[in-house]
């Protein structure tokens, strides 16, 4: 069989503007399952409209060729999924479709009627996508398949509970082939990675339970780590693949310290030269790990930081203490890594003063970029859940800003929107901030990141963003 995936278009959400969703990583889940389709004997295509316009001729083209079509669904997307479900069975009303993702996760049943789907998969995919092709050729019982909702009869039937894959090492390596000729590594339209840009994820789920994280869904509510060798033996096929920098995509990669100093030695080792950008709480700070880092191709560090009040930071479940924090930004600096720390505004309990203690934490830290945002109560969090218990949020509703108009916060979203536009002008409008990335880039030879910066910058302190409008249908 041939199989067309489709990676939809996304927006990123900044108070209540709404911006492109830059081509940041390649999609590493579709790149999983169309090597599994691969090895056994399947055909597969990639369209990453993160990464590309919509052009409709090719969608079309790419349908009518294919057998079946999968479509990946993230709730920041949803509008965008619904409408290319709906281009699909115009262009050809028979095609199986197929829908996975965090929201499909989430809201398996609903996910199968908004998109008009015949399977939507629950969790991951990678241990069922043979058997689903299998059941779409009358070759197996869809009921017999984990992890699936299906339409028979008129009706949504289930297959059997789903089941997390234990040992993420069976799992063979993305065909990142398929998505060579786009680029990747950009934030708000810059590019910060150095290259040819890819990523990759060595563990699954995280140990940790923010009260404002949406990830609490099958597949990622129980951490997995992949082993040291077979995360090595990935970088080296990166390396091979002409690659020059990854983004280590792990929720906490730094989580497990021991296992990071074992990546970095054998990195160090084998002598493989390759950038490394990744994200890692502030409470995994530790010198000789910072240290083996940098010695083997660590640029970059992002931080969800969140709040400069350790009241807020113990409402959210953090588990982080301002000097963690402190003493993470400035160990980065130390080392030369390029810091990038995100803030949220708008918690229940929030006061201007808690708003005003953030910006100011901000700019006591050396940090080279900040994003402020406001509070999203997103499906599948438990910030989200207790709302919709209390009534302050429908279930339907999948992403809400926060809002004192609801009872979500003492200010309204528009109140909170213009607290973020002032926390990022405060923050990158100071004389001594810019001396200091001058200073940093002739250190450190990287004006690349200096200049992609400087557009970061102008971007967050706009007064309005650039709006995308859903896909038309047209």
């Amino acid at each position: 069989m041939k199989i067309l995936f489709i990676h939809p278009p996304g927006e990123w959400t900044i108070g209540e503007q709404i911006v492109p969703h830059s081509p940041y990583a390649p999609p590493l889940g579709i790149l999983y399952l169309s090597k599994i389709l691969e090895q056994n004997g399947h055909d597969v295509q990639v369209i990453d409209f993160c990464a590309e316009p919509l052009n409709e001729n090719k969608l079309k083209r790419e349908i009518l060729s294919s057998d079946a079509v999968s479509l990946t669904v993230l709730t920041s997307a949803l509008e965008n999924s619904i409408k290319l479900s709906k281009m699909v069975q115009k262009f050809d009303k028979d095609i199986p479709l197929i829908v996975g993702g965090p929201h499909c996760s989430l809201y398996p049943k609903q996910s199968l009627l908004d998109l008009n789907a015949k399977v939507s998969v629950e969790g991951e995919g990678e241990e069922v996508i043979l058997d689903i092709l299998d059941a779409i050729n009358g070759k197996k019982e869809f009921c017999e398949i984990p992890a699936i909702h299906y339409f028979k009869e008129g009706k949504i039937k289930d297959g059997k509970p789903p089941r997390i894959i234990k040992n993420l090492d069976l799992i063979p390596f993305p065909a990142r082939y398929h998505v060579k000729d786009y680029e990747y590594g950009y934030v708000l339209g810059s590019k910060f990675a150095k290259g040819n840009f890819t990523a990759i994820i060595t563990s699954r789920g995280c140990q940790h339970n923010c009260r404002f994280c949406a990830r609490n869904f099958i597949g990622m509510s129980q951490y997995r780590e992949r082993s040291v060798e077979n995360v090595i033996k990935e970088i080296k096929e990166v390396i091979e693949e002409g690659y020059d920098s990854i983004m280590i995509l792990d929720d906490n990669f730094l989580g497990n310290q021991k296992r990071v100093h074992k990546i970095m030695d054998m990195l160090k080792r084998e002598d493989l030269k390759i950038e490394l950008l990744l994200q890692g709480r502030c409470d995994s700070a530790e010198r000789s790990m910072y240290k083996k880092m940098r010695d083997s191709g660590v640029k970059g560090i992002y931080f969800g930081i969140e709040s400069g009040n350790q009241d807020i930071l113990d409402f959210y479940n953090k588990g982080t203490q301002l000097d963690d924090i402190r003493r993470a930004v400035k160990l980065s600096r130390e080392m030369g890594f390029f810091t990038v720390g995100s803030f949220i505004l708008g918690a229940p309990s929030e006061t201007k003063q808690h708003f005003e203690n953030t910006v100011q934490f901000s700019k006591s830290l050396p940090l080279d970029v900040v994003a402020f945002f406001t509070l999203e109560y997103a499906a599948g969090s438990r910030l989200w859940d207790k709302a919709v218990a209390d009534g302050k949020i429908e279930p339907n509703e999948y992403m809400v800003l926060s809002d004192s108009h609801r009872g979500l916060s003492e200010f309204t979203k528009e109140e909170i929107e213009a607290y973020c536009k002032t926390a990022h002008r405060s923050f990158y409008l100071r004389p001594k901030y810019w001396v200091d990335q001058i200073i940093q880039s002739t250190a450190t030879k990287n004006f690349r990141l200096f200049k992609a910066m400087i557009k970061v910058a102008k971007e967050t302190m706009r007064k309005k963003f650039v709006s995308l409008k859903p896909i038309s249908e047209d």
